[in-house]
């Protein structure tokens, strides 16, 4: 597959995408000590499971725009 060219503001914007999807896992992860709703702290670790994801894409992108 052909490398996608990417402008520099784009990978900007990746980075700071994977800092923020970053920040919402630990949160979410963290948040799952003090729920004490089941279905709560399922939703916690589904939010958990989907931001993992998307860093994961996300570090893929970047690493191919290189």
């Amino acid at each position: 597959m052909a490398q996608q060219k990417y402008a520099e503001h784009e990978r900007l914007e990746i980075h700071e995408m994977i800092t923020v999807k970053s920040a919402c896992a630990v949160k979410s992860a963290m948040m799952q000590g003090f729920a004490s709703d089941k279905k709560l702290k399922r939703l916690l670790e589904e939010d958990v499971k989907v931001s993992q994801q998307a860093i994961t894409e996300l570090k893929e992108i970047l690493e191919k725009a290189k």
